[in-house]
């Protein structure tokens, strides 16, 4: 069975198989093809994929899988007019677009401490049209819930991570290496094309769900005016590169190697204020409802130290209150005005709607809550 003419087909996928069971005679059987799901909104991926099959390696049948991702231009995106004008020909404009596929081709690998790595790249293959083809590596994960020791070893990891890229400057060129951009754009093509317009409609805030949390509102709105702020300040703080969304969703634990992390993802990165990372490391199994926003305050302070550890491992020594403005800012710039299910308002009301809204304002009030306290004056240049 094909995946797609357009992506791999037959002949390409039987040879796949074979260097993936490590036998160049290997029988092939027949295969399955699965879609994936992925945020519609990711404007480079045109699709997910993992095929499933068997083959015949000597007289025993083995059990493979490849994952396939689809990236393409983002021209290519439904949802490009939606764009501000000077964002849209930003987008537009040059290889932006096939950052994943440089990250995964430019040698990157070489530059990651021990603990965490990419995943084997199978195959990288040209469609034309601005559309590329990533074969990777389908890495068994643990089925293990994320407990404060993991995440204070993923922070660590990302310090060092951060101090590594920067200091042997191995990022494609297709990354953003102006301070403060990557964190710009998702203000800029998220927050002030959908969500503060919603947010500051009277209508958004009589929905039953969030009538009673108006308050809310006001403090939204009043995080808002301070985004300018907030953005100078992140530009000023020391700046290191990064993955850009090192949520645990992206840090994949394999089950042969649960100490260490498969880092995934890399659509959007660069220069960004230090502590950044942290962000979606903190709040990305809150914002999917595995982990409860109560636990995030300690959290927080558990992986601030650990990022920080890292860094001065690695000989980049920033102070910690640095680090934790670079996650703050950097997170409620990003993630306060996105968190409410705004989207999924019209729905019919359920148990499970009320649920979600009840878990996402509790979230939210908890991102406001950060930004607000961010301190005034904001840090002078290091």
């Amino acid at each position: 069975m094909s995946l797609d003419l357009r992506l791999l087909d037959d002949e390409e996928t039987v040879e796949l198989v074979r260097s993936v069971v490590g036998d160049p005679t290997a029988r092939v059987g027949g295969w399955v093809v699965e879609c994936v799901d992925y945020a519609f909104g990711s404007p480079t991926t045109g699709g997910l994929f993992r095929i499933r099959g068997t083959a015949t390696v000597s007289t025993a049948e083995v059990s493979w899988s490849l994952f396939v991702k689809l990236v393409h231009s983002y021209r290519h995106w439904p949802l490009l007019d939606v764009l501000p004008p000077q964002l849209r020909e930003r987008a537009l404009d040059g290889v932006a677009w096939r950052y994943e596929v440089d990250v995964y081709t430019a040698g990157l690998g070489d530059a990651l401490p021990d603990g965490l790595r990419l995943p084997h790249v199978h195959r990288v293959k040209d469609l034309g049209d601005d559309r590329m083809v990533l074969v990777l590596e389908d890495v068994l994960t643990s089925a293990a819930a994320w407990d404060t020791a993991r995440f204070a070893r993923a922070a660590y990891l990302l310090g060092r991570l951060a101090a590594r890229l920067t200091r042997h400057d191995v990022l494609p060129a297709s990354a953003s290496w102006t301070p403060g951009e990557v964190t710009g754009i998702h203000y800029t093509g998220r927050v002030l094309v959908a969500a503060l317009p919603a947010l500051d409609d009277d209508l958004t805030w009589t929905h039953p769900l969030l009538t009673a949390n108006r308050d809310l509102r006001t403090d939204l709105l009043e995080l808002a005016r301070r985004v300018p702020a907030i953005l100078d300040a992140l530009a000023r703080l020391p700046q290191v590169l990064m993955h850009g969304d090192a949520s645990p969703q992206n840090l994949l634990v394999p089950v042969a190697e649960p100490n260490s992390f498969v880092a995934i993802d890399w659509t959007l990165g660069g220069l960004a204020a230090v502590g950044d990372d942290l962000g979606q490391l903190l709040v990305g199994l809150t914002h999917a409802g595995h982990l409860l926003p109560a636990a995030l305050p300690a959290l927080r302070e558990v992986i601030v130290r650990a990022y920080a550890v890292g860094l001065a491992e690695e000989d980049l020594s920033v102070d910690e209150a640095a680090v934790r403005y670079g996650l703050d800012g950097g997170l409620v710039v990003r993630s306060a005005f996105t968190a409410l299910p705004l989207e999924r308002l019209r729905e019919p009301l359920t148990e499970e709607l009320a649920g979600l809204v009840q878990a996402r304002l509790q979230l939210t009030r908890y991102l406001v809550d950060l930004g607000l306290a961010l301190p005034h004056p904001f840090p002078a240049p290091p």
